[in-house]
């Protein structure tokens, strides 16, 4: 895979908030090649905890993560232009911390943390959602936690990580209809509390972390059967024999598909491992292994998101609980993370989206 690692001049990012804090928003941020921050607008919203673009039309869609939950689309212009907001509905569930929109199909997913559900909703010709509720809306298990909707590289499939059930729901997605079917489920061992995955860009492999284990999960992806295969599994701590409190959060890869990093809340750490040559590994070949690399204090505290500029030199990360996102180098080479810019401070930062 050939990755352009030449440093971007500048680029915008996307920061989300959540927390019983004054000033909370989305927030339009610009930084530039050495991670410098400033915030250029801030749109002020209930929760609006996570977010994401559609680069076709321009068009940002953020949750908020109330317990009568809602999703709205904001047009997002050149120069970190934040509009107001032109649609919301209402997310079809409680408390939605997750929104995915299919790359090819007018379509946007949404999962509902508070009672599971996973929700479909249709888009304008501009982009924005076209239906003041789903037009389709998935219960799952009592007990269930929908913490992630994840489209499939080949976007013919939807998955859904269940925190609540030790389960990743999968589902066959008919871009015609718009419409999911049930389609098969990952199991995990009990306990592991799956939060959210991310594909290789190979397309053959996934990682699963999982929030109440402080585990990341191996998985290989079979594109053609549309199946999720856990395998091997390892610590994202430093010390995973620790007994003080510790949450996962998230998980992503570079650009050049050579590291994933994870983060971890309490330890308030970023783990970095290296994707061994050949992908992933485990349970669908025998690609895919990680190798752990190097684990880093976050600089803040509650780490909930990471995101890496599209030219994989940088890292943010949105610290919850120090009103904080660091950033951070990243060495193509070795994967390891060294503190860039100074931290930009905005209340209760809770994902990073770069656009």
């Amino acid at each position: 895979m050939t990755v352009n690692h030449t440093p971007q001049e500048s680029g915008r990012l996307i920061v989300g908030a959540s927390g019983p804090v004054p000033g909370v928003a989305l927030h339009a941020v610009r930084y530039d090649a050495s991670g410098a921050m400033a915030v250029e607008r801030s749109l002020p919203l209930p929760e609006p905890s996570y977010a994401a673009f559609d680069p076709r039309h321009g068009m940002l869609h953020t949750v908020l993560e109330e317990d009568a939950g809602r999703v709205a689309s904001v047009p997002l212009g050149p120069g970190a232009d934040l509009g107001e907001p032109v649609a919301e509905a209402a997310s079809g569930g409680a408390l939605p911390c997750h929104v995915a929109v299919h790359p090819d199909a007018p379509y946007v997913f949404v999962a509902n943390y508070g009672d599971g559900v996973l929700s479909v909703f249709p888009t304008g010709p501009d982009g924005r959602i076209a239906a003041s509720e789903p037009v389709q809306a998935l219960d799952h298990l009592p007990g269930s936690h929908a913490h992630m909707a994840a489209i499939s590289p080949d976007g013919r499939f939807v998955l859904c990580t269940d925190l609540g059930a030790d389960r990743v729901h999968i589902y066959a997605f008919d871009a015609g209809k718009g419409r999911l079917e049930p389609h098969g489920t990952a199991r995990v061992p009990d306990g592991r509390g799956p939060r959210h995955l991310v594909f290789h860009p190979s397309g053959r492999y996934a990682y699963l972390i999982s929030e109440l284990s402080c585990t990341l999960i191996v998985c290989g992806w079979d594109a053609a059967s549309g199946r999720l295969l856990p395998g091997a599994e390892l610590p994202t701590r430093r010390d995973a024999a620790n007994p003080a409190a510790n949450f996962s959060a998230a998980v992503r890869i570079s650009p050049d598909g050579a590291h994933v990093y994870t983060t971890d809340r309490g330890d308030d750490t970023i783990a970095v491992h290296a994707v061994a040559p050949g992908g992933a590994g485990g349970a669908a070949d025998a690609g895919g292994h990680l190798e752990p690399v190097e684990v880093v204090a976050c600089g803040g505290a509650w780490p909930r998101d990471i995101a890496l500029s599209p030219d994989g030199r940088l890292l943010f990360c949105a610290n919850q609980r120090s009103d904080t996102v660091t950033v951070f180098r990243r060495d193509p080479a070795s994967g390891r993370l060294t503190p860039a810019a100074a931290p930009l401070s905005v209340p209760a930062p809770s994902s990073v989206l770069p656009v």
